[in-house]
């Protein structure tokens, strides 16, 4: 399955399958004077009726050190709360960007990020490609002939796509700001409020 973003935004985008259809809308609401935390909003549309129209999940990216937090209940079925540095955790080297989760089938998954790509999804104990993002020229289907971002699924995958379009949603978030702080702070600017921190 292929997920197109549109536009390849991790705060603001629609996943949208090769038919046309949006399978997935991402919205943020920014922090501000009345709002002490930015708050990203993953929601499957109305469109989706195999699995129904609602809230997949919602990220608040705390400020001033917090650590940001995510509700959902695509992890047990029952709504939780989970501090994003649970649900994607390291392991090894501190410095590593591997970032791993427990998947729905109870098997261990990582999030690598690759240079010239985006995002792998591999599952731990085989090493197997589950997902990822990545840019195409697209064959077929509504995006024909377009060079499109996508976050492509491999058919036959045990994993929920809930729970893949949720981690991947926040890892590229912060990594697209680590990118835009180290960028502002090259050339001497100061970077937004509002962030989240890469160490959690």
């Amino acid at each position: 399955m292929n997920l197109y973003l549109i536009p390849n935004d991790p705060e603001r985008t629609t996943l949208v399958s090769a038919n046309g259809v949006a399978q997935y809308r991402v919205t943020t609401a920014k922090a501000s004077a009345l709002r002490s935390a930015a708050l990203t909003r993953i929601e499957r549309p109305a469109a989706d009726a195999t699995r129904g129209a609602g809230t997949v999940a919602e990220v608040e990216w705390r400020r001033w050190g917090a650590h940001a937090c995510v509700r959902s209940s695509v992890f047990d079925g029952d709504e939780q709360t989970l501090e994003v540095r649970e649900l994607l955790y390291k392991l090894g080297s501190t410095f590593s960007t591997a970032r791993y989760f427990l998947g729905n089938d109870n098997e261990e998954y990582r999030w690598k990020y690759a240079k010239g790509s985006g995002y792998v999804l591999t599952k731990r104990s085989t090493g197997e490609e589950v997902a990822r993002h990545t840019a195409e020229l697209v064959k077929e289907g509504y995006f024909k002939g377009e060079r499109q971002w996508a976050l492509k699924i491999k058919p036959g995958c045990d994993l929920d796509i809930d729970l893949i379009v949720l981690t991947f949603i926040i890892l590229e978030r912060r990594r697209l700001e680590k990118s835009t702080k180290q960028s502002s702070e090259e050339h001497g600017e100061e970077p937004c409020e509002g962030g989240i921190e890469m160490s959690g």
